[in-house]
């Protein structure tokens, strides 16, 4: 047995957390393989992400890093009309993977962005100079370099008002991701921790899970997607996937900065301070009402592992029992 576990929906995704544990936290390895899921897929970087963060005195966080409806200091466009084709850049949304990832890592992880980062610059290299590039500046400045102008230039090209979007530098320099801090308590009878703010999205296919569980009792789990579309921002290596909602003309705008609906198929278990599972569901329709499914199995052994071999789409669960921690499904 092992006092460290790592499994991720993603191979390369999970074998990046894995290394990363040696020289960080679980914290670390979560963020290092999400940055390894962005380094590979060009739509993770500006789409969603969402953590849950226990254990080892930690106490339980949640962290939104939600794509934001955009449109900060611009006036109302005219809008769409009904039955009209919606523009591409109408789509697109702020970021605020970065600002979450870089936020959760201050917080909680043992060492520094660069380090974190580091693998995730290395693999990209190798599929795009341009996206290795952008995560440099990331793992040297973190959120900030998402407001540098050649970021901010070539963003505003595809998403700007000139290109039919609402991306602004405003949005950009705004962003903040939401952290939550949970009680234990309110979480009784069974000690389960989902994200507080999910809101049932049905839409799973493209989301993907990664987790680790540390040698000193931290868990952490969190969620992406990698969008099979988006616009192509080739200077950049990147591509704008669709998450913002368009202003409809004769139909209310939703405010700028809200954030937009993403699944959230994850969950920890706690108790009395000692987060003993997490587990997520990847890559099917209506992941969280199947991960619910799966939740339900926990009392029995024998009858989650049967709930996992059988469930839908890629699952992903790791527990700890005293000083071990143990994988029991992993894609």
């Amino acid at each position: 047995m092992s006092s460290r576990a790592a499994g991720g929906s993603e191979a390369h995704v999970a074998q990046a957390a894995r290394d990363a544990m040696t020289r960080g936290n679980a914290v670390d390895a979560v963020v290092t393989g999400v940055l390894v899921a962005a380094a590979e897929s060009p739509g993770v970087f500006l789409g969603p992400v969402q953590l849950l963060v226990g254990g080892a005195g930690a106490g339980l966080l949640a962290v939104d890093g939600r794509v934001r409806q955009p449109g900060l200091g611009i006036p109302r466009p005219r809008g769409v009309l009904a039955g009209e084709p919606v523009p591409a850049p109408a789509r697109i949304g702020v970021p605020a993977l970065p600002a979450a990832l870089a936020t959760v890592l201050a917080a909680l992880g043992a060492t520094t962005l660069q380090r974190v980062a580091a693998p995730a610059v290395e693999w990209a290299r190798a599929r795009s100079p341009e996206r290795a590039d952008v995560l440099r500046r990331f793992a040297q400045r973190g959120a900030a370099a998402m407001t540098d102008d050649a970021l901010v230039g070539e963003l505003a090209a595809v998403a700007g008002r000139a290109a039919g979007g609402m991306l602004t530098l405003d949005d950009l320099v705004a962003v903040r991701p939401t952290l939550v801090s949970c009680d234990e308590p309110s979480l009784a009878p069974s000690g389960i921790l989902r994200i507080p703010w999910r809101q049932g999205a049905p839409q799973g296919a493209a989301t993907h899970v990664v987790a680790v569980a540390d040698g000193r009792g931290l868990v952490a789990i969190a969620c992406y997607e990698v969008p099979g579309d988006g616009v192509a921002i080739a200077s950049l290596g990147l591509s704008a996937p669709a998450f913002a909602s368009p202003v409809m003309r004769g139909e209310a705008r939703v405010r700028p900065g809200e954030p937009r609906t993403a699944a959230a198929p994850i969950a920890l278990r706690a108790h009395r301070g000692v987060v003993d599972l997490a587990m997520g569901l990847a890559q099917t329709e209506d992941p969280e009402l199947h991960l619910e499914a799966l939740l339900a199995h926990l009392d029995e052994a024998g009858a989650l592992l049967t709930a996992l071999r059988a469930a839908r789409g890629r699952p992903v669960a790791i527990t700890r029992t005293g000083d071990n921690a143990a994988v029991l499904a992993s894609g």
